[in-house]
């Protein structure tokens, strides 16, 4: 599906669809050629991206979460009172443009900024940190994976990723200097474990990073191949 939309219209189509071909030729081309130098067409061209996503952004939030949430508050108030608390919230947001009344909007601020806070930390105790710990509680005895190479491998990979997971927490932990012999002993290890964890850390961000440029270079694979037909079209005659 992604290889469809980023190819465009069909070349081979006529009328409207084939007039829509040539001006996102022409816009890619527009586009592309800030990677030369910047230029107001390219400047033109990102402001013309955000207009539209802007645009479509709103029309889709008003036909798909407002609209039908004000129609349902209109036929049965009693019901769908609630809906009718968050529009006025929502509508107190506006509030914080004008000046006089900018107090007015903290309330819906403080809301949102709370109940976000608090999905982010759920969502990050939940979703990230808990499962991790829990996937890192294994055994590390190569019999429970059958013995043998592979359960020595399976046992290894076991320890790997826990001593990564201890690491990485290690590298968030700021302790005093320790005192005595014990303590710089324990200061030591914690500064090792937090070296490694920081490694991994940025291991684990080059492993995203790697995986956004193939996902943009995939992209662009496909505008360059798409402009490629359709200068084939137009060497063809065909435009």
């Amino acid at each position: 599906m992604l290889d469809s939309i980023a190819a465009g219209p069909s070349l081979a189509a006529g009328g409207g669809e084939q007039i829509g071909a040539w001006v996102a030729a022409l816009i890619t081309c527009a586009v592309l050629s800030y990677a030369i130098a910047p230029n107001p067409i390219a400047r033109v061209m990102q402001f013309l991206l955000v207009g539209v996503a802007a645009g479509y952004a709103t029309a889709q939030a008003w036909n798909l979460v407002l609209w039908p949430r004000l129609a349902l508050l209109i036929q049965d108030p009693a019901s769908h009172w609630l809906y009718g608390v968050y529009m006025v919230l929502g509508l107190l947001l506006l509030a914080r443009g004008i000046k006089p009344l900018s107090a007015v909007a903290n309330v819906p601020l403080g809301m949102l900024f709370g109940g976000g806070a608090a999905l982010a930390l759920g969502g990050a105790l939940a979703g990230t940190l808990v499962p991790q710990i829990g996937a890192s509680m294994v055994s590390l005895a190569p019999r429970d994976y059958g013995g043998g190479v592979a359960g020595w491998a399976y046992a290894l990979d076991a320890a790997l990723l826990l001593l990564g997971t201890i690491a990485a927490l290690v590298a968030f932990q700021f302790t005093a200097t320790g005192r005595g012999p014990l303590g710089q002993a324990w200061q030591r290890l914690v500064s090792g474990l937090g070296a490694l964890g920081r490694a991994v850390i940025m291991v684990a961000f080059g492993v995203v990073y790697a995986g956004a440029m193939v996902t943009f270079f995939g992209l662009l694979a496909s505008r360059l191949s798409f402009l490629a037909g359709v200068i084939g079209t137009l060497m063809a005659g065909g435009g």
